[in-house]
């Protein structure tokens, strides 16, 4: 399904990745594990298109990603207050992407009023969650998650992996979840890439 060749990242004058290819198929969920700094956000933005490689090629069901229409790869930020509007409301930003049915609300544990909020009324956990739902539009077949649920409790984790999990599972939806945390990559993910330099 996506097919990343031979990327290549600078920014601000710094090499982030050199020659970096992977293959992620239809409903597979991979983790890739790094410290802080070696860019894992900034190869995230880049497979959505939130910003251009230096080289390479990206791929989606064999064809190139083009910058017209909705992107079937989705980014969830690590710091999803990045994401919205400040001046607008969360729930506006959301419905600019999709309308979810209130189910949707439940299994993300997200309550209605929030919607009404602007992003500074509400948590870096409240917005995360939001965020992701709004990244699941429909027609998303690549989800990149960017240390999304790390602002939530134990519990919560929980219950958000395992909706990502089914959701993989029935669509299917493929992942890319980056995570300082190797148990939970280890748990939910199919693959595992750790890399250390």
């Amino acid at each position: 399904m996506l097919q990343v060749n031979n990327l290549c990242i600078e920014q601000g004058g710094r090499r982030l990745w050199d020659g970096f290819s992977l293959s992620l198929a239809s409903g597979e969920r991979l983790g890739i594990s790094a410290p802080s700094g070696f860019g894992k956000t900034t190869l995230g933005r880049v497979l959505a298109k939130w910003q251009a490689a230096t080289q390479g090629s990206i791929l989606f069901a064999g064809k190139p990603l083009n910058n017209q229409g909705y992107c079937p790869i989705q980014l969830v930020p690590q710091h999803p207050e990045k994401s919205f509007n400040p001046y607008r409301t969360v729930g506006a930003s959301l419905h600019d992407a999709w309308q979810p049915d209130p189910d949707w609300l439940v299994r993300f544990s997200i309550k209605s009023e929030w919607l009404d909020r602007r992003p500074n009324e509400l948590s870096g956990g409240e917005l995360a969650r939001i965020a992701l739902l709004r990244a699941l539009d429909p027609r998303t077949q690549v989800l990149i998650a960017d240390e999304v649920t790390a602002q939530l409790d134990a519990n919560l984790q929980k219950d958000i992996w395992q909706c990502l999990i089914q959701l993989s599972q029935e669509r299917p939806l493929a992942m890319i979840i980056f995570s300082h945390n190797k148990a939970l990559l280890n748990k939910v993910c199919s693959r595992v890439i750790s890399l250390e330099k």
